[in-house]
């Protein structure tokens, strides 16, 4: 396992296989060696081990191929103590060690406290992208049929006026997601780390705000082409 590098569950395939051998041996009460069935005495135990310790790896793999440059900053720190608490299954643990199913517990409450953070800053800017997405279309369209000045203003005025509603009220829930993130991660919000990733949120509001316009003026330009 490299520090900041993907992991794997080292069990050795041959040995899987050597497990899976001895079962359909004793099914047809044929001899087996000794070591091979002193090994298969642990069957359940490897199966559990190496069952959690794939989670753990999922989980851990997951969080540091998703996470953005403008994430990782913020969970750096529980990165670090998911490091030094898998370094010991890198570096001295064996199968046969003692301690193995502490290690494995102790790593996967760390491990999964991150996932969930992590999870938690994606499902927010998910939020904040499908709101987004409702601005994408014209504040205000044109019936097919001649109106007067005034009715054309006074049917103006009745559509734009709730969509801009919706567009402030999407901002607050907008807000309260960013706010989300903030209560789970608890970050110094005077931090450049912070203030770098309120920034990066600001920016998909302002993409989002660019393209409801785009909408809107395209939807004129086409208007006014016909």
């Amino acid at each position: 396992m490299a520090p900041e590098g993907f992991l794997r569950v080292n069990f050795d395939p041959v040995l899987v296989r050597l497990l899976r051998e001895v079962k359909y041996l004793q099914l047809l009460d044929h001899k087996v060696p000794e070591k091979a069935a002193i090994l298969y005495k642990k069957v359940n135990i490897y199966r559990s081990q190496t069952g959690n310790l794939d989670i753990i790896v999922n989980m851990y793999n997951e969080i540091l191929s998703t996470l953005l440059p403008v994430e990782k900053p913020l969970l750096q720190e529980r990165i670090d103590k998911i490091n030094k608490s898998l370094q010991p299954g890198a570096d001295t643990l064996r199968w046969n060690s003692q301690g193995i199913d502490a290690f494995i517990s102790t790593c996967m409450g760390i491990v999964k406290e991150v996932d969930d953070l992590v999870k938690k800053m994606k499902e927010n800017v998910k939020k904040m992208h499908d709101l987004m997405i409702k601005w994408e279309k014209p504040l205000f369209e044109r019936k097919n049929k001649p109106l007067f000045p005034e009715d054309l203003e006074q049917t103006h005025q009745s559509t734009i006026m709730p969509r801009l509603e919706d567009i402030k009220n999407h901002g607050k829930e907008i807000h309260k997601a960013i706010k989300d993130t903030a209560d789970a991660i608890k970050p110094d919000k005077k931090s450049e780390k912070w203030v770098a990733y309120v920034d990066y949120c600001n920016g998909l509001v302002i993409e989002g705000i660019t393209k409801g316009i785009q909408c809107s003026m395209s939807y004129l330009s086409d208007q006014i082409s016909i």
